[in-house]
């Protein structure tokens, strides 16, 4: 590969000039993308998802932010923070509804019941405040710590130990349908 490092457009992907001391953007990439991608599918389309996450690590290369001990709570910042851009620029509730409708329609019977549960949760979820939710969301199904979930929220974490609690409770209280 030699001194210049090999090169992705015009990404230099290693070596001196990329300023990564040992990892590429496919490696650091490969490592994050997963879990970037997981939490941008729970807050968007999936028409959406592959450029919000593309943004994501395309700033995180600008930023170098490979630097980090842990660079996952940045990560799901700024995608949730690209997220909450491309949610400003969608058209209006009513072409959701549709799309809900759409999915509704063109389910098979024997998904019937995954549907109503889906929707159960959803509700529920949709029942809590914004900040309760995430919370909830990225220490249960992202998996961060309750430390960096704190950080990506911006909230101290005895403060996010609180509202998970309270969204714990409030979700136990959703029926079961089997």
């Amino acid at each position: 590969m030699g001194k210049r490092g090999k090169e992705i457009g015009r990404f230099v992907t290693s070596g001196p000039e990329s300023g990564l001391p040992g990892m590429d953007f496919e490696d650091f990439y490969g490592k994050y993308v997963d879990r970037v991608a997981s939490y941008v599918l729970r807050h968007t389309s999936l028409r959406d998802a592959e450029d919000i996450v593309a943004e994501t690590f395309t700033v995180a290369w600008r930023k170098r932010i490979e630097r980090l001990d842990d660079p996952m709570p940045w990560l799901i910042v700024t995608a949730r923070n690209i997220t909450r851009q491309v949610r400003r620029k969608e058209v209006s509730a009513g072409e959701i509804t549709a799309r809900l409708i759409d999915l509704i329609e063109t389910s098979s019977p024997s998904a019937e019941i995954t549907a109503l549960r889906r929707a159960e949760i959803t509700d529920a979820l949709a029942g809590l405040d914004e900040l309760s939710r995430e919370a909830l969301l990225l220490t249960t199904w992202d998996g961060l710590s309750g430390i960096d979930a704190a950080r990506v929220l911006g909230i101290t974490p005895g403060a996010l130990r609180v509202r998970v609690h309270r969204a714990r409770t409030t979700m136990k209280e959703v029926p079961v349908h089997d």
